[in-house]
């Protein structure tokens, strides 16, 4: 997948040489200008000098969750960074991401506001990139009360299940029954795109479901690349009209496809929902639970109308937060534990201990691999979905410990840091499921323990936890039970930076049946 790296902040700052020598004069006054505050509020925390225009921009590097957490080494966990004209602040321990999530969390409550929210989630009407306020909980409420419950999480099990046995066929075909290696990846994100396409619409989509010769994942992949992209016009504002790095213009591109698409899918439920259900007990999808209550809104007007960007918005939240996560969380945590075979053999003979050799893993099982699900939780303490989460922003001037910090500050809780604080975890370093067993070591990885944040937490957590572990444990269980594996020397675990930080190669690795062939075919 195509991504956009923060190297191209270089590429784009490099014909700023003569903008410089004025910007310089201006610097004094502007740029490097210390925010104003009431003489009883305490200091702005700590950081390095930033640049003229850039300011601390240049000091990102190509992975920035790694150079945040090489500064807060230099400057402690409480970091202020001028990015471009946005002023920041980065955090890397638990204890100060207490204090901003839980402690004043209706202060830093928000979202700053970036091109991807406006160009594709409608401006900011979905829940991910809504700032806060009304808007921002009717659509919570909708989505946590109606959506996200865990009865209808629940309701989908059986197409998690079938999904997942449709990969692990896919995968044995690939192979070659055995012969070749595979890109799990590319499994992976088969799996978890067809598994969120048929919560929200009952079914998967293929090539020739869009016009124009567009074709479903590339514009999936599209959206996502954009989504966590940097892009150099929400630190430099009055750049914005030039579009240096292109992204506007593949912003309102891929919306349009995308609108496009979401209409389709919508029209398609109207017209279906002229056709009694074939089946009585039939569970409906969110498109159908959506127009239900856009229908009901009309007889019994409630707070927020329902409307059809309403449904575009959610199903756009859904696609960028149900694929790509959950398939790169698996993805490492098949990485590490092909890395450690003994690792690799204690998950495998927890799994058969339960569930024999004569069946497939189904999600009733999950809840008894104790270690299994520790081998989740070490995966997101080292590889998480978000590394510096979805940014947060102040909505006014707040005294945080020991510092102030002004209003519209954007926050970035740098949860891929922590999860390698020597200060917390014992060798941070080292892929080690044991730490979480046992009831003194386990750890929730729901929002409930401070250093191990991977879906965030407080207002803004994610609301879709529930969902996304179900998919990450029952994938990786039956990718454990079903194959033996191999890899041809050394996993290879560098890293690439976007919404997620994925791996920079596709994980290869070659299957060997550990199941009768009838079940994997």
């Amino acid at each position: 997948m195509a991504s956009l790296y923060v190297s191209e902040i270089e590429a784009a700052t490099k014909g700023f040489g003569i903008l410089l020598i004025f910007v310089f004069i201006l610097y004094k006054f502007l740029i490097n200008k210390k925010p104003s505050r009431p003489d009883n509020q305490l200091k702005l925390p700590p950081g390095p000098r930033p640049w003229p225009l850039v300011g601390n921009l240049h000091q990102l590097g190509h992975l920035p969750h790694q150079s945040l957490a090489e500064l807060a080494k230099k400057y402690g966990n409480i970091v202020f960074l001028r990015l471009g004209s946005v002023p920041t602040v980065v955090i890397s321990s638990p204890a100060m991401a207490k204090e901003f999530l839980k402690t004043h969390d209706s202060v830093f409550a928000s979202r700053p506001p970036v091109s991807a929210a406006k160009y594709l989630f409608y401006d900011h009407r979905d829940v991910t990139f809504a700032r806060y306020g009304e808007y921002w909980r009717q659509m919570r409420k909708l989505c946590t009360v109606e959506l996200l419950t865990a009865k209808r999480v629940d309701s989908f099990r059986s197409v998690r299940e079938e999904e997942a046995s449709a990969m692990i066929h896919s995968i044995w075909e690939q192979s070659g029954q055995g012969l070749n290696c595979v890109d799990l990846k590319k499994n992976l994100s088969c799996l978890t795109r067809n598994i969120t396409c048929r919560m929200f619409s009952s079914r998967t989509y293929s090539d020739d479901d869009l016009g124009g010769g567009h074709v479903f994942k590339e514009m999936v992949d599209e959206m996502f690349t954009l989504a966590g992209a940097f892009c150099i016009n929400d630190y430099i504002p009055w750049l914005s009209c030039l579009d240096l790095q292109g992204i506007r213009r593949r912003l309102q591109a891929v919306h349009k496809i995308y609108d496009a698409f979401a209409e389709k899918v919508i029209e398609e439920h109207v017209k279906g929902r002229k056709k009694p259900y074939q089946v009585e007990d039939q569970v409906k999808d969110m498109v159908d639970v959506l127009l239900d209550m856009a229908e009901l809104d009309t007889q019994t007007p409630t707070e927020m109308q329902i409307t059809r960007v309403h449904i575009k918005a959610i199903i756009l939240d859904m696609l960028n937060a149900g694929i790509e996560t959950s398939s790169t969380t698996v993805e490492w945590a098949m990485s590490e534990v092909l890395g450690n075979p003994h690792i690799l053999a204690r998950a495998q003979q927890e799994i058969e201990s339960v569930v024999g050799r004569d069946r497939k893993v189904k999600e009733d099982d999950v809840a008894s691999f104790d270690y299994l699900r520790c081998i989740v939780k070490e995966t997101f303490r080292l590889h998480p979905p978000f590394p510096l989460l979805i940014p947060h922003e102040s909505m006014e001037g707040c005294n945080v410990g020991d510092y102030y910090v002004p209003p519209k500050t954007r926050v970035f809780i740098n949860v891929w840091a922590m999860g390698r604080d020597g200060s917390i975890w014992e060798d941070p370093y080292e892929f080690n499921p044991e730490r979480f067993m046992g009831k003194g070591n386990s750890k929730d990885v729901r929002g409930q323990d401070f250093d191990l944040l991977p879906f965030g937490t407080g207002r803004r957590g994610c609301p879709g936890i529930l969902m996304g572990l179900s998919v990450v444990e029952l994938a990786l269980a039956q990718l454990l039970h079903c194959f033996h594996w191999s890899v041809e020397g050394k996993v290879n675990m560098d890293e690439i930076f976007g919404l997620t930080v994925p791996r920079k190669f596709p994980l290869l690795a070659r299957p060997a049946s550990k199941l009768p062939f009838q079940y994997l075919i």
